[in-house]
């Protein structure tokens, strides 16, 4: 009878995965994941902490392939305990990062989070990063929709091959 419980289940995996991927919670909190989602999250990778290091930064690309502008307003990365949105400004001559609140994406259009630019700032590990490993990433719009993908760990070596050869991901 366990094996025949057991069998059952396994079985069933499939079809409840296809039944969870595009739920809706309540009214207006919809969750999609990335693939089939109005925003695409691709290339999304987050370095690893350097030794004594208290933060972090990940990259990705966000595609918006709906008619209407989409404010993404909070992320979370599985195992930090606080991430921020950034971006770079040029001011007075200088280059500062600062936090920002929230982050418009136009109509079919993308924006790329990338060094110099836009990026996530991560904080707090409560489980240390490893690289190679993937974790869950959220991202949340003012709109109440979410969006799910993994985001890669990736080292400082390898963060830096990608930008000599112009791009974000492996």
């Amino acid at each position: 009878m366990i094996k025949n419980l057991a069998f059952f289940m396994l079985c069933s995996l499939p079809w409840v995965s296809q039944a969870h991927s595009g739920h809706t919670h309540g009214e207006s909190h919809q969750h999609v994941h990335a693939e089939q989602a109005p925003v695409t999250l691709t290339h999304a990778t987050i370095r690893d902490f350097l030794p004594a290091a208290k933060s972090t930064a990940g990259y990705f690309t966000l595609s918006n392939t709906t008619k209407q502008a989409m404010t993404l307003v909070k992320a979370e990365i599985e195992g930090l305990g606080r991430v921020e949105i950034h971006e770079h400004v040029h001011a007075n001559g200088m280059m500062r990062m600062q936090q920002i609140d929230k982050l418009e994406i136009a109509s079919d259009s993308q924006v790329e989070f990338k060094p110099g630019g836009y990026h996530l700032m991560a904080f707090e590990p409560t489980k240390p990063l490893k690289v190679g490993e993937n974790r869950k990433l959220t991202l949340y719009f003012a709109d109440g929709n979410r969006v799910y993908g993994l985001i890669e760990v990736i080292s400082l070596k390898t963060q830096m091959h990608n930008a000599n050869n112009g791009h974000q991901h492996h």
